[in-house]
This record gives C-alpha cells, structure tokens and sequence, in this order.
C-alpha cells in the first residue's frame, strides 16, 4: 500500500480509495486531507510513490528529525508556561522568593539549552 509523508506533521499516511477509486490521504493527527482528483495527479502519484520508496532512508531522518525539533518547540512553550506561572504567582507588593527566583533562573538555562540544541541541529550535515 502506498504511504507518503504528511506534508505538516511528517507522519506516515495510507493511501485510501474513495467510491470513485480515486486515491486521498488522511491525517488523523493533524487533520490535512490530500485527494487527488485528476488522471494527470494518480500518475504523478504514482511516480512520487515510486521515488519516495527508493529514498526512503532519507525521509525517514528527516522526519525523525522534524519530530526532534517539535519535540524542542514544545518543551520550550512549557517552560514559557511555567515561566509565566511563576511571575503571576508573586504578589503585587511582595519581592520574589530566592526559590521562585531560582526557578526561574533553572527554567531560562534549560531553555538556552534547547534553543543551543536547535543550533546544532540547524548546523548539522543531516538536515
């Protein structure tokens, strides 16, 4: 069964058929539906499925490599969250506690870290 990657997410798509044994792809995961509608598309399909199954290998790094770089996003959102957290928990006339402070300083080297380790990946010979 042919699969192709999706093109937001990277996840592996089926190949579905509809009434009209016209070929489509469905991603559950982030909801973008491909239908191919015209003979000029199925053949061009068919080529692209063809070469993807001969490149497979790469595509597959690159995926993984896109999933460690949302994976990064993610985390550094959270930390943004957490963050925020921690400001709007000080009050309005009090001074942060060494703890809170501290959190916040722990949160602002982990999210170097990150931003470090998307450098590395932007530099990197396997993107």
């Amino acid at each position: 069964m042919p699969l192709l990657p999706c093109f937001l997410c990277g996840k592996q798509l089926d190949q579905r058929t509809d009434k009209n044994r016209k070929p489509y792809f469905v991603c559950d995961a982030c909801g973008m539906q491909i239908f191919i509608r015209r003979a000029q598309g199925m053949e061009n399909l068919g080529r692209l499925v063809s070469e993807l199954k001969k490149r497979e290998l790469p595509f597959r790094e690159h995926a993984r490599i896109l999933f460690e770089i949302r994976a990064i996003l993610q985390e550094l959102d959270g930390i943004q969250r957490e963050k925020e957290k921690i400001d709007n928990s000080v009050g309005f006339f009090s001074s942060p506690s060494k703890e809170k402070q501290r959190a916040k300083e722990l949160l602002e080297k982990r999210a170097q870290a990150l931003l470090d380790h998307l450098d590395q990946i932007a530099e990197s010979d396997r993107v």
